[in-house]
């Protein structure tokens, strides 16, 4: 009976972080991938070289931990709106699980680095500063262009 009760309990608790995810999931507001584009304050063309899952966020807002997050050490070959002098960036977005983060273009990108074909992404970013310090994030509501994408 013992165990019918751990099974009981097992099935619940995966019940309720589906339902729980779900309820966490994220929506954006319609925009055209030209107004995503625009809304930039970055948007660059390049390679990601290495995703480090679960790392915080260098900046804090008072005496909250800050949030912890993934970051992608993105190669630039190109800038395409903004100025950036750096050739290696660190991008920061969500871990997934219904924060609006791109954990999956991070990690799609990262496993093709070597690729001719598709390695070259173009994430549009914005940026917070805090500190002296600039920090770029991305999210599912900014613009992207994966490798596979027809031109529009």
């Amino acid at each position: 009976m013992k165990s019918c009760h751990v099974a009981a309990a097992i099935l619940a608790s995966l019940f309720l972080g589906l339902t729980a995810s779900q309820a966490a999931a994220c929506s954006c507001k319609e925009r055209s991938e030209k107004e995503k584009f625009s809304s930039a304050d970055l948007v660059v063309k390049g390679r990601m070289k290495l995703v480090t899952y679960g790392v915080p966020l260098p900046v804090s807002q008072g005496d909250e931990p800050p949030p912890r997050m993934t970051r992608g050490d993105f190669e630039v070959d190109k800038v395409l709106k903004g100025k950036l002098k750096d050739k290696t960036l660190p991008i920061y977005t969500g871990t997934g699980m219904g924060d609006c983060g791109r954990l999956d273009a991070f990690l799609g990108a990262a496993v093709y680095y070597e690729s001719d074909k598709f390695a070259v992404w173009e994430f549009g970013l914005s940026k917070i500063e805090h500190g002296g310090q600039t920090v770029y994030f991305t999210s599912i509501c900014d613009y992207i262009k994966a490798p596979n994408q027809k031109e529009e």
